[in-house]
């Protein structure tokens, strides 16, 4: 309490709230506090809020860029026209039918580059665990989210949850301002959010869904996501994410969810871009 009493005299003064240095920890504190705060410290908490996002959407954006979001797809097979008509291929895979007296290459077989692309789905949807443990797991979602809602033709569903649940679908293309309509707090109850969510899912096929939590919950949520999986959702559970460090995932759903070939995904924000990648 007396460092949460000390932070909000600093971030009444624009000078020393300029001086602090945007932190996780100093994010976390500024977002169980910010109930308390209002006026110019408002106003500075959201400058502070804006300048860590900021440095976390640099390193989150490049990531993103290194990762492909249309792929070729194999299934469909390369149209036989000029246009597609790979040279290069061509010309090595004949080599062997060059004729050294005529000074002539005999091409026998035509090689076409691939051009169907797999389009991504229409829906992403993204529900996070608010918990107070989940903080650093929120504060990624929200830049993430934010990021994929930027992309042409994807729809950004965002949902976060701990005994309530709060639909921050309106605010999604703003991480800033949805940071600062999560309620930190303790307790989960998944099926909430859950039930919240599933009027979304209008075309199963097209729609990747994301949970992130610890799965520490005794809720009825795991029938809800396996039974949205068979439908044919593309299903991703997250356990957390982070760069270093420990985190707790509740065992028991672990299996669960590696049974229904859906495994809990943990690591840093780039593996679960990689992941929706491979979904989409």
């Amino acid at each position: 309490m007396i460092h949460r009493m000390d932070l909000r005299e600093v971030l009444k003064d624009p000078v020393l709230s300029e001086r602090l240095t945007p932190s996780m920890a100093l994010l976390e504190q500024i977002l169980w506090d910010k109930g308390n705060l209002s006026g110019p410290a408002l106003q500075n908490a959201k400058k502070l809020i804006a300048r860590y996002v900021d440095e976390l959407s640099k390193v989150l954006k490049l990531q993103m860029r290194q990762v492909t979001l249309r792929v070729h797809d194999n299934r469909v097979p390369p149209r036989r026209i000029f246009r597609n008509l790979d040279m290069k291929r061509t010309i090595w895979k004949n080599l062997t039918n060059w004729d050294p007296n005529e000074r002539r290459l005999y091409v026998d077989r035509l090689f076409y580059r691939r051009t169907g692309k797999k389009s991504l789905p229409t829906k992403l949807i993204i529900i996070v665990d608010q918990s107070g443990s989940m903080t650093l797991a929120m504060v990624q979602t929200t830049i993430l989210a934010s990021i994929f809602a930027a992309l042409p033709k994807v729809i950004v569903h965002l949902f976060a949850f701990d005994t309530r649940v709060i639909d921050l679908t309106p605010y999604v293309h703003d991480p800033v301002e949805t940071l600062l309509r999560t309620k930190l707090g303790g307790g989960n109850d998944m099926r909430l959010a859950l039930d919240l969510a599933a009027p979304c899912i209008d075309s199963p096929q097209n729609t990747a869904v994301v949970v992130i939590s610890d799965f520490y919950d005794w809720s009825d949520f795991f029938s809800v996501l396996r039974q949205w999986k068979e439908s044919g959702c593309h299903l991703i559970p997250v356990g957390s994410l982070h760069t270093t460090g420990y985190f707790a995932v509740n065992p028991e759903y672990a299996a669960k969810f590696k049974e229904i070939g859906a495994p809990i995904l943990s690591g840093s924000p780039k593996k679960l871009i990689e992941q929706i990648k491979k979904v989409m």
